[in-house]
């Protein structure tokens, strides 16, 4: 779906009104194809920091469905929220708002098309394979007296982010901690599996 699409489909006028958890969702959850500008234009017309508390919201709220033995996937998507969160707030131009929905389109990719979870039945039966998407899905809906599923989210460990240098002071709500310099986040960090380094910010 192209602009005027994606604004009727999310129940807006335009992208100033973009300030709802349900337009994230939404968002995130399309299972139609919409164009990549189309979501650029979008968040070119939002507030940068609704932006980044309506990603907070809804990360916390998928994270909140999943299993509680799913200790990694839970890690991964905390890592992706915080270095997306990370680029939208420093996003201070056109190129740098570009990178964050380059970043936002492959993660929503990756979230509801190509990543594998394959679902065992607790009762007899062959598995099933969904995205990270309908297996949160699936999980809420176990809570509520669905069927019950064993979860394996090893194929969905897969997803790779670049090295991005976010202001330290932009993640203190998050982090409940003080520092005056910036945190590096590396797909190889220590608390994700590498390594984690703070950098001095001079002024």
């Amino acid at each position: 779906m192209n602009y005027e699409e994606l604004m009727e489909y999310l129940d807006l006028e335009d992208g100033s009104d973009f300030q709802y958890f349900e337009a994230m969702a939404d968002l995130l959850e399309a299972e139609e194809y919409i164009e990549q500008e189309a979501i650029y234009q979008l968040f070119s017309e939002a507030p940068n920091d609704l932006i980044a508390e309506l990603l907070n919201d809804y990360f916390e709220d998928v994270t909140g469905g999943l299993p509680e033995d799913a200790g990694e996937i839970v890690s991964l998507m905390e890592q992706i929220r915080m270095f997306l969160e990370g680029i939208i707030m420093n996003a201070e131009d056109e190129s740098e708002l570009r990178k964050f929905t380059d970043e936002f389109y492959r993660f929503k990719s990756w979230y509801s098309e190509e990543s594998e979870v394959e679902l065992l039945p607790e009762k007899q039966g062959a598995s099933l394979y969904q995205c990270l998407r309908d297996a949160i899905t699936t999980a809420r809906m176990e809570k509520l007296g669905g069927e019950k599923y064993r979860y394996n989210f090893e194929n969905a460990l897969d997803y790779e982010l670049d090295s991005y240098t976010m202001s330290f002071a932009d993640l203190v709500a998050a982090e409940d901690d003080y520092n005056d310099g910036t945190i590096v986040f590396d797909k190889d960090d220590e608390e994700f599996g590498g390594n984690l380094s703070r950098e001095e910010e001079h002024l």
